[in-house]
């Protein structure tokens, strides 16, 4: 248990090191005296708590209010300065070992700036069941050979795509974007399976690049631009 006397140096210390950065980010000392009038009026439990808040919930932050037109504006040059002080990295080389899952990982030729954002957790996004079901695939985009009308909601979202994705879920990738998506080819052989054994293996149907639809749509748009796209290869094969 800290003591009280000892709890008030320990609170000092820490709305200095605040203040100070503050005051560094901003030389008009507009924001270090804000923060400084709302410390002062805070309880020691009222400063246990956003002390607590900053660590625990990823949406508390502190907010820097600047007038970007004052010639004591926040430049670029003065962040890097700020944040080698502090340790703080604002670029790093980004290795993509999805590019190369076969060999050794892809590495970004130069070190890309780091942005530092809340982002919702997958676990958060599953609480929220929005789950739907097709019950008819005879009506399709031509262009995307996704389900359209009333049975359009059942298609893979992109955070259910994500989340199957950091979670290796691979074989369920491959169906939910292949026979059961766009691939026509894939999806006849699925149905054919399903008819006479009454299940189907991913491994007995012919997943291949060339046969899904969107994928020919977007070669087919790329050329008329000027651009020469070509995809190929097996699918199941590739380590999605």
């Amino acid at each position: 248990m800290v003591s009280k006397e000892k709890f008030k140096q320990i609170r000092a210390k820490y709305e200095k090191v605040i203040l100070s950065l503050f005051n560094e980010l901003d030389e008009t000392g507009y924001n270090s005296e804000v923060y400084k009038n709302t410390f002062k009026s805070m309880s020691d439990a009222q400063f246990i708590s956003l002390c607590k808040a900053l660590v625990e919930k990823d949406d508390f932050i502190f907010s820097l209010e600047m007038n970007q037109f004052d010639k004591t504006a926040l430049t670029l040059d003065r962040i890097k300065q700020i944040a080698d002080k502090y340790k703080v990295k604002l670029v790093e080389y980004v290795f993509m070992p999805f590019r190369n899952p076969k060999g050794a990982p892809m590495c970004s030729l130069t070190r890309i700036p780091i942005v530092y954002c809340q982002v919702r957790r997958f676990f958060q996004q599953m609480l929220q069941h929005k789950n739907a079901i097709s019950n008819n695939n005879s009506k399709i985009n031509p262009l995307t050979g996704q389900v359209i009308n009333e049975d359009k909601t059942s298609s893979t979202t992109n955070i259910q795509t994500y989340a199957l994705s950091v979670t290796n879920r691979n074989n369920a990738l491959k169906e939910y974007l292949g026979p059961r998506s766009d691939d026509v080819v894939a999806k006849q052989d699925m149905l054919t399976q399903i008819e006479k054994t009454g299940r189907f293996r991913l491994e007995d149907t012919n997943l291949q690049t060339h046969n899904k639809q969107a994928i020919n749509t977007a070669e087919v748009f790329a050329k008329a631009a000027g651009v020469v796209m070509e995809f190929s290869g097996n699918d199941y094969t590739i380590d999605v």
